[in-house]
């Protein structure tokens, strides 16, 4: 090997070493200098499970300074240059943005539970999947309630891509009615164990041939006509099982626009692009109780709760954040309401606002039924977190005929928390 051939190796095998080494080392320096602990020494504090090694992973990413500080310059480029929309947007048709975990529940198989040892040697002698666990839990849930005189009613939601499947990829125009998402399984079973089903697949699929659409174009989330249908198709189940509210009420409505700029776009994380991708104006319907306003949470509400004030509501709803959309707080960054000032509550912070408030599916189930209904609402938690805040709030379960379960469909295998077994608070005296 001549000498300059080597040399060559030399300095490219100490620029690759300079470059790995440089990122941990400039990382180790800069927490120093802020006088906060080292992240990387973490990795000798805690047991190498692997729960602690993702874990230790997970952090690392989040406060490395390349992360915070290039990783959007560099994605703002690929954007500009590639349309590249980084790891949580796909950009479909028509300017269209879809959530990738939505995606990837569709296209990826019904994998099996993972482990829960912490040895790799250790083999539980049976192994259900993902569906198969998300269905017992609900059997397991549905139970609990029957045991308190509550009918369980479960309604996934479908992601965006299940009702749009020709708004990711031309391929599909046309039909988008032979598309059936995984989620149908799951419905199908269920009802063959007797648990009270709403199919939002089917009512969504005949409703998306008007011309309004059921999803924002920018964002994971359906439109308020989206809210609107799926609280009136959980009412028609309702009457369906012969529920009859015993405390009747009269809300009136009124109209409100709201400019949104999609939660795909935050999630994306790359600079600039509310310059190309505008915000999306929808018209609400605001429910209203003629005595108390808009339903929404009051001070005295734990955080994501609603009671509804002075009377007993039969029905409790537990959702995620299709049920916070457009009813309860959310970022400030995600949308205005044009020509008026924000609403909000005495006391609330700046960085939250209404938008518009008391206008999502959790008002119009209340409009549908013309009676009182109580929530209990987390973003991304409506699989065990929501349980989870349920389990220590025995009041609310008082007086409740009917549960209404939502979730959007890719929590069934790619859901944040999983779905942990949650006992019942205890029940009131």
């Amino acid at each position: 090997m001549s000498n300059p051939s080597r040399k060559s190796q030399i300095i490219l095998m100490t620029c690759f070493l300079a470059v790995i080494a440089g990122v941990p080392a400039t990382q180790t320096c800069i927490e120093l200098a802020r006088h906060e602990r080292v992240q990387a020494t973490d990795v000798f504090r805690y047991q190498p499970t692997a729960k602690n090694l993702r874990q230790f992973e997970h952090t690392l990413e989040e406060k490395s300074w390349f992360q915070q500080q290039l990783r959007p310059q560099l994605q703002h480029f690929l954007f500009a240059t590639l349309r590249d929309t980084g790891a949580k947007g796909v950009l479909g048709r028509n300017h269209w943005l879809f959530y990738r975990p939505d995606l990837r529940y569709l296209v990826e198989p019904d994998r099996l539970e993972a482990g829960t040892g912490d040895s790799k040697w250790v083999q539980p002698p049976e192994r259900s999947t993902h569906r198969q666990s998300v269905q017992k839990e609900i059997l397991r849930f549905r139970d609990q309630l029957k045991e308190r005189g509550i009918t369980l009613v479960v309604m996934p939601v479908p992601g965006k891509p299940s009702v749009y499947p020709d708004q990711v990829t031309r391929r599909e125009t046309g039909r988008q009615r032979q598309f059936r998402s995984p989620t149908l399984e799951l419905l199908d079973e269920l009802q063959r164990q007797g648990v009270a089903t709403v199919d939002l697949f089917a009512a969504f699929q005949t409703a998306r041939s008007g011309t309004d659409p059921l999803y924002l174009a920018h964002d994971t989330h359906w439109t308020p006509l989206g809210a609107q249908l799926a609280a009136q198709a959980v009412a028609d189940k309702l009457r369906d099982l012969n529920f009859t509210p015993a405390i009747r009420k009269e809300f009136r409505t009124q109209r409100v626009m709201v400019a949104r700029w999609g939660d795909i776009l935050d999630m994306m994380q790359i600079p600039g692009l509310r310059r190309t991708f505008a915000a999306e104006t929808e018209e609400c319907l605001q429910v209203l109780d003629p005595t108390f306003g808009p339903l929404l949470p009051g001070a005295s509400d734990r955080p994501g709760t609603y009671c509804y004030p002075g009377q007993q509501a039969a029905v409790l709803v537990l959702g995620d954040s299709f049920c916070r959309i457009y009813q309860f707080p959310e970022p400030q960054s995600l949308g205005e309401m044009p020509g008026a000032a924000a609403m909000g509550r005495p006391g609330e912070s700046g960085a939250k606002r209404l938008l518009p408030g008391s206008a999502g599916f959790i008002s119009h189930l209340a409009l549908a039924l013309k009676s009182p209904v109580d929530a209990i609402v987390s973003d991304g938690g409506a699989a065990t977190d929501v349980r989870l805040k349920l389990s220590t709030n025995p009041e609310i379960l008082d007086g409740k005929r009917v549960l209404v379960w939502e979730f959007v469909e890719r929590d069934i295998a790619l859901g944040a928390q999983g779905w942990e077994e949650v006992a019942l608070p205890t029940k009131l005296q």
